[in-house]
């Protein structure tokens, strides 16, 4: 069994070395233009340290000789043999004292050697002991070489007499590069110490954002063991302020379960109506034919009327099979129908038509002001059964006065529908309750009319479905307005 690992985990070390390489680039980065910065530096500085030592021998007319290279590359005047006059070609002004001063300091600057050399390569000078090798060469050159298998320079530039312009020697200076590799040793520890400390500091922040981001999974996981304990819990996960993906997730999250925990009340529903309202026919089917078996088969009467009061329950379960399925469809249309679009003058002009047709003692009467273009998002079927149940409701429930009217309108948002009729209408204790299932105000009257107290649950149901709304008036005697309204379909 391959071994868990926890996404918290996974999402720390991620972070971690996210965190931890970002730093680790940006001090390469740092590291390598400082060190070349230092690298430059010091290319400077051999360059000039060869130029001031030039710069200072030039002034003889001649090749250069041991004495007079220590002479002019000491920091000390040399005086006459009485030791109280200055030999005059030492004669300068207060302002060379700092060039002298600095020479020297060059000259002596730890890790630097200065070599003179005459015009035959024979050592002249050299400012402490050294193996650097020597090449003559007729301009300046500065290269990188390895001293004591590290890093250094190298630089040798011919030295010409101020006077005639004659090679009278040459100037090497070496330069180990003390101070660079000094510093870069420091930063290279900073940046290993510092380098331990991000990662320490990485990897607490990338266990606080995991669990940060991981929090609402947890929630989630939580709120969905909840709900696998018990389907009928209403645990949801708390939507953050973040708005951001985190809520948006969430939203949907307690989306699907307000959605799962519909659809599961739906069907317990279905089973619970399908139940009660089965049982009445079936326990007077099962009386009639527990009568015939008794006695009653040998009476025609008892036979021919057990035998009509069967097949009428027969025709009643039948019907009201028929009107679940219709009801369980109804609540899933946002699944299966959610794209259909039906045109609205075409529909009512064809139920109307139809109704007239079945229903000739009926005055029919149609008001309608919608544009011939405007389409609604419902099934078609879906939208004809809305109106058939209304109509025959109307027909159903009219009294003396047979007529029915019918009203289409429309905004810039929604088609209005509104159907009328004159009959029995409907008490004020009663409007609240006629789109519960089943519901009848007058069961009697209902069962001799045919209906089982669904028709007006399932227009509902499919209204809902496609974000209509239906609406009841009605004065008890005097006639009921069923109103429906739905969307106008947008078109691209």
């Amino acid at each position: 069994m391959k071994k868990r690992v926890s996404l918290k985990w996974k999402w720390t070390i991620g972070a971690s070395m996210a965190i931890f390489f970002t730093y680790t680039l940006f001090s390469v980065a740092i590291f390598m233009g400082f060190t070349q910065m230092m690298i430059s530096q010091e290319h400077a500085n051999v360059k000039d340290t060869l130029f001031a030592v030039s710069n200072k021998l030039k002034l003889e007319p001649t090749s250069l000789t041991n004495e007079k290279v220590t002479q002019t590359l000491q920091p000390n005047f040399p005086t006459t043999n009485d030791s109280t006059e200055v030999d005059s070609r030492f004669l300068i002004d207060d302002s060379s004292y700092d060039s002298i001063d600095t020479l020297y300091a060059k000259i002596n600057e730890a890790g630097v050697v200065v070599r003179v050399f005459d015009p035959n390569s024979r050592l002249l000078y050299e400012s402490r002991a050294s193996h650097a090798t020597f090449n003559k060469t007729a301009y300046t050159v500065i290269e990188p070489i390895k001293i004591d298998g590290k890093d250094g320079f190298s630089g040798t530039m011919p030295i010409m007499s101020s006077q005639n312009q004659n090679i009278i020697g040459y100037v090497q200076v070496t330069n180990e590069l003390l101070r660079y590799h000094e510093m870069s040793n420091k930063i290279v520890l900073v940046m290993l110490t510092m380098g331990s400390l991000a990662l320490i500091v990485s990897g607490v922040l990338g266990y606080l954002l995991a669990i940060n981001f991981l929090k609402p999974i947890k929630l989630m996981t939580r709120t969905m063991n909840d709900v696998r304990q018990d389907t009928q819990s209403r645990s949801r996960m708390v939507v953050p302020d973040s708005n951001d993906e985190l809520s948006d997730l969430t939203r949907l999250f307690n989306d699907m379960l307000d959605k799962m925990q519909k659809y599961i009340e739906q069907q317990k529903q279905f089973v619970e109506d399908v139940s009660h309202e089965l049982r009445t026919p079936v326990a007077i089917m099962e009386g009639h034919l527990k009568l015939l078996n008794r006695w009653g088969k040998e009476d025609p009467v008892i036979l021919d009327e057990s035998l009509s009061a069967s097949l009428q329950e027969i025709e009643r379960m039948k019907s009201l099979v028929q009107e679940m399925l219709d009801l369980s469809r109804a609540e899933q249309v946002e699944i299966h129908y959610k794209h259909e679009k039906t045109n609205v003058k075409n529909m009512i002009h064809q139920t109307f038509n139809n109704f007239s047709m079945i229903h000739p003692d009926f005055v029919f009467n149609l008001d309608d002001d919608v544009d011939e273009d405007v389409n609604v998002q419902i099934y078609r079927n879906h939208f004809e059964q809305i109106l058939i149940i209304l109509l025959d409701n109307a027909v159903k429930y009219s009294t003396d006065r047979k007529e029915i009217h019918i009203s289409v309108a429309q905004d810039d948002y929604a088609i209005q529908i509104a159907i009328q009729d004159f009959g029995e209408g409907i008490g004020q204790g009663d409007l609240q309750k006629i789109f519960n299932r089943f519901y009848r105000i007058d069961k009697a009257r209902s069962r001799d009319k045919g209906g089982n107290g669904l028709g007006l649950a399932i227009a509902k149901e499919l209204l809902d479905g496609y974000q209509g709304t239906i609406s009841v008036e009605s004065v008890l005697n005097h006639g009921t307005i069923f109103r429906i309204s739905l969307p106008i379909l947008k078109e691209n």
